[in-house]
């Protein structure tokens, strides 16, 4: 995943669903996109939503779904840009972008994935021993 690319989450309608139903189900496909930008460390723009209908090139209608106004209702939104997380009054929210992102990724190395693992493993070591490291890449 990167800046610019469309992310999709989708959910099938019956079209008979009262406004409010309709309502959580966008909720749960902004949820969706949400879920996978955080899990990737990205950030996305607004989701909009479009209605594709059996017709269109998409998936079979699963079996039990089922009316005469089925549709998918699909959620898109852009990748807009990289979540750079902190925390405030600490060591990692002191350090340089350029150290941090240095830092996440000898970390990354021993299987961590998430920025927010990352940083706390940072912080559990302590600026001596990071400032230590990044001096040894330099």
């Amino acid at each position: 995943m990167k800046t610019g690319d469309l992310i999709e989450s989708s959910i099938w309608v019956t079209g008979d669903e009262p406004k409010a139903l309709l309502d959580r189900y966008k909720q749960d496909v902004t949820e969706a996109i949400s879920y996978l930008c955080q899990e990737n460390g990205m950030t996305y723009g607004d989701v909009t939503f479009i209605e594709k209908h059996p017709m269109d090139d998409i998936p079979e209608v699963p079996d039990h779904i089922s009316g005469s106004r089925v549709r998918l209702l699909v959620g898109e939104a852009y990748v807009t840009g990289v979540v750079v997380e902190t925390t405030e009054g600490s060591f990692v929210n002191n350090l340089d972008h350029k150290d941090l992102m240095k830092l996440r990724t000898i970390i990354r190395r021993y299987g961590t994935r998430s920025n927010a693992d990352c940083d706390a493993i940072i912080e559990q070591i302590g600026p001596e021993a990071a400032i230590d490291t990044l001096r040894s890449l330099h």
